[in-house]
């Protein structure tokens, strides 16, 4: 079982009326406690258990040769401290993704130097107003006018989701795949590729690094933030040269030249495959989640439910993350609301525990898979965190929101084994 939780899989696990205890020795507000309880093991009962983890939780930090010689400081990205001293420091940021393109220009203008170590180029959408302030009269709008808020949401989620799904599909057709996927990726494309141009005139050498080559949306597209603008700045380098190892004072690239560094920031992401697996769940006959989700393939109806784990639900769970745009909120709305319907269900008709059949799961895999090879991550010849060591898609959803709104609606317990009270 879960050290800090407790997944109702007993043979006769309670019914959704009772109530579950607390665990004893609430810590409180108190830090010195608080301290104290994370030292102990805590167990409580539940008739239900949800993982809201999600899957960027758990950092996946790079190891380096000779990293044990570095005198400096190191640390990923996500164990960022407010106490970390940077001002007039050398900066190594090694990757670039969406955390460093928020990074490096919020500390550009601050320190000696910054080396960002890019593996591959990313494709970034220009937006204007990123960073502006919502005006007064929007927030009266937002706050007094009817349906505002339901019409600016529809437009948000039109322009930066569902709309743009269609441009994600393969095109058999299409003549040139090897730079886009269709017809209006390819217009996309030569957009991002004209801003990047503009952004970096006069640099050459920049422009040759920052234009990826695999088309634009097949790994997740980021919002520039002054991006390649920072990277023009006397004290920024992007490196594109492998990293060899690191020394006393820096990091020494493939081609022997040394960078010297005081703070190396690994911002490569996290253990993307791990998801709830990671918090050593045990289901129905002590089968590990960590067993079924073996191999790197995580898998679950609708993202949320796995069969042999009555009563477990795991939010932003497989194959449900947006990745063509939209919002993990918006996910979050449509898993809550699936959760505590089957909740209700349970209730309503005297069940005492679910579990998703193996052939509903099955199934669903099956079109999940299937909508996938029509979709842009799998694109041949081109790495993504969506896609596992296998090359399955097992992160993103290829669903359109309204599709993935309707499925989570109103559960269906005829897809699931029922344990009646």
């Amino acid at each position: 079982m879960a050290r800090g939780a407790v997944l109702a899989q007993a043979r006769h696990p309670p019914h959704p009326r009772s109530r579950g205890r607390r665990a004893q020795g609430d810590p409180g507000r108190n830090p010195r406690r608080r301290g104290e309880a994370l030292r102990r093991e805590e167990t409580f009962e539940s008739t239900a258990l949800v993982s809201a983890i999600g899957q960027l939780n758990d950092p996946s930090r790079a190891r380096f040769k000779g990293e044990e010689d570095f005198k400096g400081t190191i640390l990923h990205s996500a164990l960022w401290s407010s106490d970390i001293k940077l001002d007039g420091k050398h900066v190594a940021v090694i990757g670039t993704g969406a955390t460093s393109m928020q990074l490096v220009p919020s500390i550009a203008g601050r320190v000696a130097s910054v080396a960002v170590y890019q593996r591959s180029a990313q494709w970034a959408r220009p937006v204007k107003g990123y960073a502006d302030p919502i005006s007064e009269g929007a927030r009266w709008l937002l706050a007094h006018l009817p349906f505002y808020v339901q019409w600016y949401r529809f437009n948000m989620f039109w322009r930066y989701g569902d709309g743009l799904l269609p441009f994600l599909r393969k095109d058999p057709a299409w003549p040139h795949p090897e730079r886009a996927v269709n017809k209006g990726n390819d217009r996309h494309r030569q957009e991002l590729t004209d801003f990047i141009l503009s952004e970096l005139q006069g640099r050459p050498d920049l422009i040759e690094k920052c234009v990826p080559t695999y088309p634009p949306y097949g790994k997740r597209i980021l919002l520039d933030n002054n991006w390649f603008k920072t990277l023009t700045r006397p004290n920024v380098e992007l490196v594109t040269d492998a990293i060899d190892h690191f020394d006393r004072g820096g990091i020494v690239t493939a081609d022997g030249r040394h960078r010297p560094a005081d703070v190396i920031v690994v911002a490569t992401g996290f253990k993307v495959t791990e998801m709830a697996a990671r918090l050593n769940i045990s289901g129905r006959d002590g089968k590990n989640l960590r067993q079924a989700w073996a191999n790197d393939n995580p898998t679950a109806f609708l993202g949320l439910t796995v069969p042999d784990f009555p009563n477990f639900f795991c939010m932003l769970g497989p194959n449900s993350g947006p990745a063509h745009g939209g919002s993990v909120i918006f996910q979050s709305e449509c898993q809550s609301r699936y959760i505590a319907a089957c909740l209700a269900e349970m209730i309503e008709h005297d069940v005492a525990a679910i579990d998703v059949r193996p052939d509903v799961l099955d199934d669903y895999v099956r079109k999940v898979d299937t909508e996938h090879e029509t979709m842009i991550w799998t694109h041949p010849g081109m790495s993504t965190y969506y896609r596992n060591s296998s090359g399955r898609v097992f992160s993103a959803m290829p669903w359109r929101f309204v599709d993935y709104w309707r499925m989570t609606h109103d559960p269906d317990l005829g897809q699931y084994r029922l344990t009646k009270a």
